[in-house]
């Protein structure tokens, strides 16, 4: 019974020898004036690993609002010859003196598996803390992550005002490329919405949010560090989101093919719920929608936004109607889903199927309790994956919310197509 091969790297180079974007140089530190990282100069820093960990995505699903954390790692790193100890200006990533064990140096997890790589996290050291153990031996845990902390650290001067009448995409364009990312290294999609114009002023992480919010759509970082933006309707047309990716339930793997799990969550959180909404479009006049039935039968539960920026007060009015018609009732669903190792018959299916997906990624998911009754079945979207390893064992983790709630009408599909059926999404 095998493991992934896992493999660490980190962005050691010698200071002022390549035009890399390094925070705090007083030239490769220059917004937009060098590159964001060069892939091609790494230090492989894996046989070092003691264990690691990963976490991307959101922590939970309950917002009606999507957003996803920013990704974080830790690595713990056995040091005994003091080589990522930042005091020790005898080690070999020393340059001219000065460590390199220090803050937003990059940092890439990989996972090999039957010849096939995927990667787990892209990202920026956040610190290097050494622990002495006695006079015999230390080990340093390594933290990072990924370029939202970047984003999040850059408060801009405003501008004269731009891009009036933007789709969605377009101004996460416009933001990225205002900060100097290359443009080979995202992947946006063009967006349904337009937008007002932007000073492009403030804080950048909280401009690409707004974005994602007035879109309704999802903006986060991949496993490989280039920065995502997902439209709104991409549940319905993005392959991987449309199509449930892999199924996974208690059923017995040689005879349903389902990849089994070490256990899952239901819940019907009171959080999913919101029946009453407020939005307001800046500039605009409030539009108002509300269920009078679920209002009845829960109380009402509110939700307000005076700050997004579509263009107009319909526009608005669409943002609230899409969210009541998702979330004016509570929902039973799963909501996490966790993984340990898995036995030798079952691992050719299990890693592809677990390494290989991302954020928005579709699955489906059966559960069959004791005492009888049907299958219990859901079709869920990832929104939070973790996965961390000691070397010895493996677990997995991954944060669903339904998928029930984006049943809306496509044209021309068999399924989502039938009138009647299905709402039609703005």
């Amino acid at each position: 019974m095998a493991l992934p091969k896992v493999y660490v790297d980190v962005g050691f180079t010698a200071s002022g020898t390549s035009n890399v974007f390094t925070v705090g140089d007083p030239t490769l530190g220059q917004v937009g004036v060098v590159p964001i990282g060069d892939p091609n100069i790494w230090v492989d820093v894996t046989p070092y690993v003691r264990s690691w960990s990963v976490k991307r995505g959101a922590s939970k699903d309950d917002d009606p609002t999507l957003r996803y954390d920013p990704s974080t790692c830790t690595i713990e790193l056995n040091d005994g010859d003091r080589r990522f100890d930042p005091d020790n200006l005898a080690g070999p990533y020393v340059s001219a003196g000065v460590s390199q064990i220090e803050a937003n140096r990059r940092v890439r997890i990989r996972a090999v598996w039957n010849g096939t790589t995927y990667p787990l996290f892209y990202g920026y050291a956040d610190d290097w803390v050494p622990e002495y153990q006695g006079n015999n031996w230390t080990y340093t845990t390594l933290t990072a992550t990924d370029a939202s902390k970047l984003f999040a650290a850059h408060d801009r001067t405003a501008v004269a005002p731009i891009g009036g009448g933007q789709h969605s995409g377009s101004r996460i364009v416009t933001i990225l490329d205002d900060y100097g990312w290359p443009s080979s290294n995202r992947s946006v999609a063009t967006g349904d919405t337009t937008l007002q114009p932007t000073d492009l002023g403030g804080n950048m992480l909280a401009e690409l949010q707004l974005v994602q919010d007035t879109e309704q759509g999802s903006f986060w970082i991949s496993a490989a560090g280039t920065p995502t933006f997902g439209n709104r309707k991409e549940v319905l047309t993005y392959a991987p989101s449309k199509t449930s990716q892999a199924t996974f339930g208690d059923g017995g793997y040689a005879a349903t093919g389902e990849i089994p799990y070490a256990d899952v969550v239901m819940s019907t959180p009171a959080d999913t719920l919101v029946n009453s909404i407020n939005a307001t479009m800046v500039g605009g006049t409030t539009q108002h929608v509300e269920d009078a039935t679920s209002v009845s039968r829960y109380g009402p539960k509110s939700l307000a936004r005076d700050d997004l920026i579509m263009e107009t007060d319909a526009a608005a009015l669409q943002w609230a109607q899409w969210l009541l018609y998702q979330f004016e009732t509570p929902e039973r669903r799963f909501s996490r889903i966790n993984f340990n190792r898995p036995s030798p018959a079952v691992e050719s299916a299990f890693w592809p199927a677990c390494l290989n997906r991302d954020l928005g990624h579709r699955i489906t998911v059966k559960r069959r309790p004791a005492g009888g009754g049907s299958t219990i079945q859901h079709d869920c979207f990832i929104r939070g994956i973790e996965h961390s390893s000691d070397g010895a064992d493996w677990k997995c983790t991954f944060t669903l919310q339904s998928a029930d709630r984006f049943s809306f009408f496509v044209v021309g599909d068999p399924i989502l197509g039938r009138v009647g059926y299905n709402a039609v999404a703005y």
